[in-house]
């Protein structure tokens, strides 16, 4: 794959609901409540918070699997307001939605039959008949990127795992599949609510250019057990940073030595994040 120009980014991340929160930059400390110390000695830490796009649910909402089917209910003072049968593939819908459909500007009316399935109304959850605590949330979320990007739809990075709730990952063509963004929900814990809120995010989209994937797939892999079969230049490696890293007089070895590199090689370029970021704010 060497020498495949990799063309600019752009991500275009719209909803089709007008008072859903929109999507916005991950944070690097997760909105300020990543431990100081993991951001300012841990850069591969802030790193990995910080890259790609927040998505929110459109409302708030709670799910419980009771063993054998699934229920919804939207949240009223953070308890649901009514619990609905997910079982034979029922589709819930969001009551706000077919006032966002009804106030649709003249040119874009003739694409509504895309909604007759679901009522003349847009999706917003159902789960699998086949595996009912298996669910879709359409969070009514539709991304397109650059020719050659791909976005990684996966749990929020570093934010604590719900009890209850696995959220499946799956890397999406946006280059040409601008359809609603899946996201894919396992409830885990019979009996358990799982609530859901419009202000905390659901997924991160992270970008991934298909000469990435590309390479991944036909990349040599080469393993050593046991050090006796490392190469001499690894080792050498390991035993420097170490050293280092076991000093006394040293701290924040990594961000350290990314220092010293970019100092030294005039073709280094760190993975890190800005110091300000605008969502912590």
């Amino acid at each position: 794959m060497s020498g495949m120009a990799v063309a600019p980014l752009r991500v275009e991340i719209y909803s089709l609901y007008g008072d859903a929160r929109p999507a916005e930059p991950a944070s690097a400390t997760l909105r300020g409540s990543l431990p100081v110390r993991a951001v300012q000695q841990c850069p591969p830490v802030a790193a990995g918070s910080g890259l790609g796009w927040y998505v929110y649910p459109p409302a708030d909402v709670a799910l419980r699997w009771d063993g054998h089917d699934t229920e919804w209910s939207l949240l009223q003072e953070n308890e649901p307001a009514g619990w609905r049968s997910l079982a034979g593939g029922y589709d819930g819908t969001l009551p706000q939605a077919p006032a966002q459909l009804a106030d649709l500007p003249e040119r874009f009316r003739d694409g509504l039959d895309i909604f007759d399935r679901y009522g003349g109304t847009m999706p917003f959850i159902d789960a699998d008949p086949r595996a009912p605590h298996t669910i879709e949330m359409v969070t009514g979320v539709v991304a397109r990127t650059s020719p050659g990007w791909c976005l990684l739809a996966r749990g929020v990075p570093n934010w604590p795992a719900q009890r209850g709730l696995q959220l499946y990952e799956g890397v999406v063509e946006t280059d040409w599949y601008t359809s609603f963004l899946p996201t894919i929900l396992r409830l885990t814990e019979p009996g358990h609510v799982v609530r859901l809120y419009r202000n905390i995010p659901l997924m991160c989209l992270q970008p991934v250019h298909r000469s990435t994937l590309a390479a991944s797939r036909q990349a040599e892999l080469i393993t050593g057990q046991g050090i006796a079969q490392w190469p001499d230049d690894l080792w050498a490696d390991l035993v420097a940073l170490r050293r280092r890293r076991q000093d006394p007089q040293i701290r924040g070895s990594y961000r350290r030595e990314q220092v010293r590199r970019l100092r030294e090689r005039a073709d280094y370029e760190p993975v890190d994040v800005e110091e300000t970021d605008p969502s912590d704010r």
